[in-house]
């Protein structure tokens, strides 16, 4: 039984590996995401606070892509659409489709990874994983093929020296935050999802955890899958490990294209970033209107001349605000904007002309989703 599921996960490799000519018909696209929030006022009146505008993109298998942004720029609310999760409260306007068909709600071939890691801390590692896919693996499937697809779920996440490990909690010593986290990756990729969505998965971890982190979720993504994650503030080194960029501020995109020419894109527009300093850390202090504040607050309270420092603000003699603003419209007008929309409908048309066997071939495997 054992060799037969080791087989059907080789044979799903082998197929995600032959139909790479498909997989621009198997892309995750998002067009024109407008999403907006209810708010209750004092007086029992409603406002409505638009947390995306107009987001249009396109993600592949076989890349990573960052989704960065300072808090409150809509990463959480963008993987919430592309999920289906948006709360009751929070309309939505604009398509996801996935594989050529709008995405359903509770699409089995997209899978989510929270924040919070929720345990049962008195379980093992080992133990956490057996009893999720004994829950979520087809009941087709018998106890040692379930136990076969846990062992190489381990092993890909690097998890096979703490599998024996309890969880722990509060009381009870156990394994650390970044196999943690990594757990709750496992848990999700059990399934085999086409499309892997993580919010914030480094959040918490130091450099060395955060680069492990992301080069497992790297390796997922080379064996065929779509990885989108949040991420706020990389290291050079993680941010390396990322093909993709989306850089969004106050629910605009400021940049969407290949990670490695987002810093040529500020160069072009007026802002290039400092040597020796992190791109992530110049993206974010470009479009972050919470550093002037910051600035302005410390000037106040402790009579600093901020300004004499040599801060991008200063030398450009401009706002946070109207950096960002000027990002935003040069996106728009920008080559990585057409780009955009172009990559987008390459991929919806590459779907809907694959001969039918091929469309079949791709539907029976969703990337290799047991959950069908």
């Amino acid at each position: 039984m054992a060799e037969r599921s080791s087989g059907y996960i080789e044979g799903m490799i082998e197929e995600d590996k032959r139909s790479a000519s498909a997989s621009a018909g198997k892309c995750l696209v998002w067009e024109d995401i407008t999403v907006v929030a209810a708010q209750n006022l004092r007086n029992d009146a409603t406002s409505r606070k638009q947390l995306l505008n107009g987001i249009s993109g396109f993600a592949e298998p076989h890349r990573i892509m960052a989704l960065m942004g300072p808090s409150g720029s809509g990463k959480s609310t963008l993987l919430d659409a592309l999920a289906g999760r948006l709360p009751a409260n929070v309309k939505m306007s604009g398509d996801v489709i996935h594989n050529g068909n709008k995405r359903r709600l509770n699409c089995r071939d997209i899978s989510y990874v929270t924040q919070d890691d929720l345990f049962l801390g008195s379980l093992t590692v080992r133990e956490t994983l057996e009893y999720s896919a004994q829950l979520r693996l087809p009941s087709t499937m018998t106890k040692d093929d379930k136990n076969e697809v846990v062992e190489e779920t381990l092993t890909k996440m690097g998890l096979q020296d703490c599998a024996e490990n309890n969880i722990g909690n509060w009381h009870l010593r156990g394994i650390s935050n970044g196999e943690k986290r990594r757990l709750s990756i496992c848990i999700e990729i059990l399934t085999q999802p086409h499309v892997l969505l993580l919010d914030e998965p480094t959040s918490g971890l130091d450099s060395a955890s955060s680069f492990f982190v992301i080069w497992a979720l790297r390796n997922i993504a080379h064996d065929g899958r779509i990885v989108i994650c949040s991420i706020h503030q990389p290291s050079s080194d993680v941010f390396n490990l990322f093909n993709d960029l989306l850089l969004l501020a106050e629910g605009e995109t400021v940049y969407f294209g290949e990670a490695k020419t987002a810093v040529k894109f500020f160069a072009d527009a007026g802002f290039p970033c400092p040597i020796r300093k992190n791109p992530p850390d110049h993206f974010l202090r470009c479009v972050s209107s919470n550093f002037d504040k910051v600035i302005t607050a410390l000037m106040i309270s402790q009579r600093i001349n901020y300004g004499s420092s040599g801060s991008l603000n200063s030398e450009m003699n401009l706002t946070t605000d109207d950096i960002k603003g000027k990002l935003i419209n040069e996106y728009k007008s920008s080559q990585f904007s057409t780009n955009a929309r172009k990559g987008s409908k390459k991929s919806l048309h590459c779907r809907k002309n694959l001969p039918p066997n091929q469309t079949r071939k791709i539907v029976a495997a969703g990337g290799g989703s047991y959950a069908h």
